[in-house]
């Protein structure tokens, strides 16, 4: 199956030029367009429509209000409040949720809050079964034949690797169990996350914003560094993707000659801190940097691959702002992180959980908004304690 990635390379240009022409969001000369054009036909490309559909909501939260959704906005308004849901809908009813790695700071603090939200939803704790798909796509697909045994009445499930996700999502169609699916799409599921598309244009303005900042411009930039997760397929790529887009939309095409985009991993530091390391290998005389990955898990391995280099002579931007996260904000090892507040996501996923239990509709998509937060607004967000 063609890529993006594929129909520029034929093409002759950059992947966001490519992205530009697909999807009508800037003005692309006639010539270039034809280029694009006629690359996506000779290699039968399909964009992904569900990626597509991210990218043209460009920040827009999909309407969850009104009748249509009344029974899912009424769970939410008691899962913000930190208040028990009235009739307590999880009372004698099984809720499922594997992690996609339940010993990082982001993933814990997901199960934490799913786990509050449970109980304010009347579920039992004996009824919460909590399993680990710890980054990896055979134990992935154990983890959902041993919830399938235990036969939850939803399930909530956070898989990295999206073709395993469609043999889950068949495994469960026919077992007549819903799924909500986390951050990375589960086909015929609802979709709980960010919007990666929305994530990494914010994290690549406000990159190009500290590039003119701190460097005077894009002259002086040698490199600027995607980490890309591309087992997590094309939703997930756009995590990165749109770090190139918006830089280019402020400086304009030549910046694809300096970006250099990796497979980082599925989320691991040491897979990231290597993928750096080739990178810098291949690249000795680079020394003013931009980078950007996956996660802060991925992006302690990149720091620890960049720790010889000066503050002054690197630009981070992580995704995410969990524990570790905010940890390397504070150090100031990054600078700045775009928020995906994991600590909120149960109070979109239990009602919708809860929801689908009582056999009423919940949106499509459920985004969480997300801010930048840098070392001098991090308190506003979160207080020392």
């Amino acid at each position: 199956m063609s890529s993006i990635k594929d129909v520029a390379k034929l093409a002759g240009i950059s992947v966001s030029t490519v992205s530009r022409v697909i999807n009508q969001n800037a003005s692309v000369d006639e010539e270039t367009s034809a280029k694009v054009k006629e690359a996506i036909r000779k290699l039968n490309y399909k964009p992904n429509l569900m990626a597509r559909t991210l990218r043209q909501q460009k920040g827009r939260l999909i309407r969850t209000t009104g009748p249509t959704y009344a029974v899912y906005d009424h769970y939410r308004e008691y899962a913000k409040a930190g208040e028990p849901y009235p009739g307590s809908p999880g009372k004698g009813k099984k809720l499922g949720f594997a992690s996609v790695f339940g010993t990082q700071p982001f993933c814990i603090e997901v199960e934490q809050n799913i786990i509050k939200q449970a109980q304010l939803a009347g579920f039992n704790e004996h009824e919460l079964i909590i399993l680990d798909n710890q980054y990896d796509a055979d134990i992935g697909l154990e983890i959902a034949e041993a919830m399938l045994a235990k036969k939850p009445d939803v399930f909530i499930e956070h898989q990295a690797d999206v073709k395993v996700n469609n043999i889950i999502a068949a495994k469960f169609a026919e077992a007549g169990i819903p799924i909500i699916a986390v951050d990375v799409p589960v086909p015929g599921s609802p979709f709980m996350g960010v919007n990666n598309w929305q994530v990494a244009t914010m994290g690549g303005k406000y990159m190009a914003q500290l590039i003119k900042t701190k460097w005077g411009g894009w002259d002086a930039v040698d490199l600027v560094v995607l980490l890309q997760n591309p087992v997590g397929g094309e939703t997930t790529m756009l995590r990165s993707e749109g770090f190139a887009v918006a830089l280019a939309e402020v400086f304009g095409d030549i910046v694809e000659a300096k970006i250099i985009r990796t497979d980082g991993g599925i989320g691991e530091s040491d897979q990231a801190k290597a993928a750096m390391d080739d990178v810098l290998v291949t690249y000795p005389e680079a020394r003013r940097i931009a980078v950007t990955s996956l996660n802060e898990e991925t992006m302690s391995g990149v720091i620890v691959a960049l720790q010889r280099w000066r503050p002054d002579d690197l630009i981070v931007i992580t995704l995410g702002v969990d524990d570790l996260g905010k940890l390397q904000i504070r150090k100031g090892l990054s600078d700045a992180g775009v928020a995906f507040f994991p600590e909120k996501y149960g109070e979109y996923l239990v009602p919708a959980a809860c929801t689908l239990l009582e056999g009423s509709p919940i949106p499509s998509h459920l985004y969480i908004e997300n801010a930048i937060i840098t070392k001098e607004n991090i308190d506003q967000f979160y207080p020392l304690r």
